[in-house]
């Protein structure tokens, strides 16, 4: 859980999940978005592959990837609301 966790931790990681939520997009794509370079977006890629939350399909030179599993994006849904209502909680307090 705790290398899961680690994956999803990464802010570029978390916005290429979203990129993907609902398009399937090539790595070059992906990579102006965002503003990365393509290394830099492969290597988040690749990360994601590994925890089985995109997957990609070929065509020619090009890659497109999309997500493989939703509940990865359930899962920093979850988080993010969780943060949001512990941080509205907390500005509550102190005020």
């Amino acid at each position: 859980m705790a290398a899961a966790l680690k994956v999803l931790a990464h802010p570029g990681r978390l916005r290429v999940l979203h990129a993907l939520e609902d398009h399937e997009l090539c790595v070059c794509d992906l990579a102006h978005v965002l503003d990365m370079s393509m290394s830099g977006m492969s290597q988040q890629l690749r990360e994601l592959r590994r925890l089985g939350a995109v997957t990609f399909r070929a065509e020619g030179k090009l890659a497109y990837y999309r997500i493989a599993d939703p509940f990865w994006l359930q899962v920093t849904r979850s988080v993010s609301e969780k943060l949001a209502e512990v941080v509205e909680a907390r500005a509550r307090g102190r005020s």
